[in-house]
């Protein structure tokens, strides 16, 4: 019988579907608490609060997997600090450690990797590999629709739960540096904004796409806690990403060309770059050549784009798809050639590398099918849920947790929510 712990999840109650649904087929499920909102979501066949510091956790956890002939585990990205010692304890034990995180392609995928992702995936990228794969045919299924209200609703009631429970967990420290009261009042910031947006750029994209079509490079920022940046990059931060950008813009790119910063959706009450921008404008001599924007609709900006910069966003696989020559300055499983300019970044602006539309449609078969699980975590969850558990049986007895067919009785409607 399969034993599987689930550490920390997604904002809400993605991880305690999956978990209670892979109990109806016949998984022991454990589920690890580190602060109130992980035990205000959490489910699992048994739970246990962990309280320690975070140096102690890596034995606990050796403990806690032995104790319990545990034989896999589901966490949510693989760069916060507590995954990060849970992976190397789960390498160093034989372990399997499955690794969830938003879908490389976007909206409507999740993504479900073994042993990491992003730069970290143990999925084989190469060409070879690549053009090696036989398609197996799956097509994506409905759009999922907009999450954003979900998402606010799930993060809030989170970090409410995380602060009410703030002394059972007082060695806790959360990834993010903000306090609880911070992120609600950065939230709230975010829809006013959001609405502030709508309105003082109403008139802008028809700039962009009638006179300024084919001569803007697009900057799509990241948000200014991504781990992307911070383990996937050796820029120091965001501000320092915008300085690089500007700077071999000013000094590379023909004299007609504007370059479009396109600030992220998710960090939008958060941080706000404007005056960082107006000071390399005047340093760097290229006043009324930066156009600095926000919510403005992603796939009409690539249709018009002339490149694409990106740190390592999966805007960059978007782009792609667009045919947009694109530059990555981090590390991302995208950043191959034939696909990205494998060049320097002055290089780029001058003669950037076209994108090889016949490797791309392979790359994009391969990713979708080996790593995407169509769905949210935060709507439609349950289909998403039947997404997860197909790929286990797609798996077979070698790759899945699972009997190879489902006890009969245990499928699920489709949750319309």
């Amino acid at each position: 019988m399969s034993v599987a712990v689930f550490l920390q999840g997604p904002h809400g109650p993605f991880f305690a579907r999956l978990a209670k649904r892979l109990s109806q087929l016949g998984v022991v499920t454990h589920k690890i608490n580190f602060n109130g909102g992980d035990r205000f979501f959490g489910w699992g066949n048994a739970q246990v609060d962990f309280t320690g510091r975070e140096v102690d956790w890596p034995a606990f956890f050796r403990r806690y997997l032995s104790e319990h002939k545990v034989d896999t585990v589901f966490a949510y990205g693989d760069c916060r600090r507590l995954h990060e010692s849970a992976k190397k304890v789960c390498q160093s034990m034989g372990v399997a450690f499955i690794v969830f995180e938003e879908g490389y392609l976007r909206p409507d995928f999740v993504t479900m990797e073994w042993g990491g992702v992003n730069a970290f995936s143990s999925t084989n990228w190469s060409r070879q590999a690549i053009h090696q794969y036989l398609p197996r045919g799956r097509t994506p299924a409905s759009p999922v629709g907009h999450t954003f209200w979900r998402r606010a609703y799930f993060a809030s009631a989170y970090y409410v739960a995380m602060r009410l429970a703030q002394a059972e967990f007082s060695s806790y420290r959360h990834h993010r540096n903000r306090s609880w009261l911070k992120e609600g009042v950065c939230w709230l910031r975010s829809f006013y904004r959001k609405g502030l947006y709508k309105i003082t750029e109403r008139g802008l994209i028809r700039q962009l796409t009638e006179e300024f079509s084919g001569r803007f490079y697009l900057f799509p920022l990241q948000t200014c806690d991504d781990f992307q940046l911070r383990k996937h990059s050796d820029l120091l931060s965001i501000e320092n990403a915008i300085d690089v950008v500007c700077k071999s813009f000013a000094r590379n790119a023909p004299e007609d060309t504007v370059i479009v910063i396109k600030h992220h959706p998710m960090d939008r009450g958060f941080c706000h770059y404007q005056k960082l921008i107006s000071v390399l404008e005047a340093r760097y001599q290229i006043s009324g050549r930066v156009i600095y924007c926000h919510d403005l609709h992603l796939p009409t900006l690539l249709d018009h784009a002339k490149g694409v910069v990106t740190i390592n966003s999966t805007v960059g696989i978007s782009a792609l798809l667009h045919k947009v020559p694109t530059k990555v300055l981090g590390r991302s499983l995208y950043d191959l050639p034939g696909l990205t300019h494998q060049g320097s970044l002055s290089n780029f602006w001058q003669q950037p590398e076209p994108v090889d539309t016949a490797f791309f449609r392979r790359f994009h078969t391969y990713l979708y099918e080996r790593t995407q699980v169509d769905g949210s975590f935060s709507r439609g969850i349950t289909s998403t849920v039947d997404g997860v558990c197909d790929r286990f049986q797609e798996m077979g007895v070698k790759g899945s947790i699972l009997p190879v067919s489902k006890p009969a009785g245990t499928d699920a409607k489709t949750d319309a929510k």
